[in-house]
C-alpha cells in the first residue's frame, strides 16, 4: 500500500483514506474483505476462493461482485491495489 493510503477499520468496516488527495472511501464488510486480500498481493483466483469460503454465494455472483469492485477502485483512482493482480476474472 502507498504510503499516502491509510486503511482505518471500525466494527467490520473500513474506509481508505488518500491522503495525497484529501479523500476517502466507505467499504462495507464484503468490500473491506475484498479490499484486504488485493492489498495482501492475492489474485482474483484467491480472493474469489476465499470469499466463496467466507459467504454462502455462487461462483457467478463472486465473481462479478469482485469485479465491480475492482471497476470502483479503478473509477476512484485507488488502482494500486490492483497492481497485485496477475490475472483477471
Amino acid at each position: 500500500m502507498k504510503d499516502d493510503i491509510i486503511l482505518a477499520e471500525v466494527d467490520g468496516e473500513g474506509m481508505i483514506i488518500d491522503v495525497e488527495k484529501s479523500t476517502s472511501y466507505f467499504l462495507n464488510e464484503t468490500a473491506l474483505f475484498v479490499f484486504k486480500l488485493l492489498n495482501e498481493g492475492k489474485n482474483t483466483d484467491d480472493i474469489k476462493a476465499a470469499m466463496l469460503r467466507e459467504y454462502d454465494v455462487d461462483a457467478t455472483e463472486v465473481e462479478n461482485d469482485i469485479r465491480e469492485f475492482i471497476g470502483k477502485l479503478d473509477r476512484k483512482a485507488v488502482s494500486w491495489a490492483k497492481k497485485n493482480m496477475s490475472d483477471p476474472i
